[in-house]
């Protein structure tokens, strides 16, 4: 009996979450543009390393690996959207601190490879004032672990 109520539950739970194609370890590479008021254009070459793991609150958790940055990320088919509202927040230089806010972005794979694309809110932070702006993010990702 014990094994036919564990087998029922297996049939309808699944065999483990939708996401677990998209767990492991990758090698963020890319370029991140900036429109910053009052200070202005500029890009920054994109060198991270990202953990995607199951989520509570999302189908999956994307982490860098120096804590700056926490995404939450639903599955759509074959790809992972970011959930707006996310937050980044990276060290500048001479002070300058920005924090990037999704409002929407993309994780996608094929064979160990693919894409991490996000856009939104910046906010630069230096001198003690704040600096609205936007920014989009065009990566590509490896897969370099599990």
């Amino acid at each position: 009996m014990r094994l036919a109520i564990a087998f029922l539950l297996f049939a309808l739970l699944g065999c483990g979450s939708s996401g677990q194609r998209f767990h492991g370890v990758y090698a963020v590479t890319g370029t991140a543009y900036f429109s910053i008021q009052d200070i202005g254009h500029s890009s920054a070459q994109v060198l991270d390393t990202f953990r995607v793991s199951e989520g509570t609150a999302s189908d999956l958790l994307l982490t860098d690996a120096a804590g700056r940055c926490s995404l939450l990320a639903d599955i759509e088919g074959d790809r992972a959207v970011l959930r707006p509202g996310g937050s980044c927040t990276y060290p500048g230089d001479n002070g300058l601190t920005v924090t990037v806010t999704l409002t929407r972005g993309t994780f996608s794979l094929s064979d160990g490879s693919g894409r991490f694309d996000m856009a939104g809110l910046a906010t630069a932070t230096a001198w003690g004032r704040r600096y609205p702006g936007s920014f989009f993010q065009n990566a590509t990702l490896t897969r370099v672990g599990d």
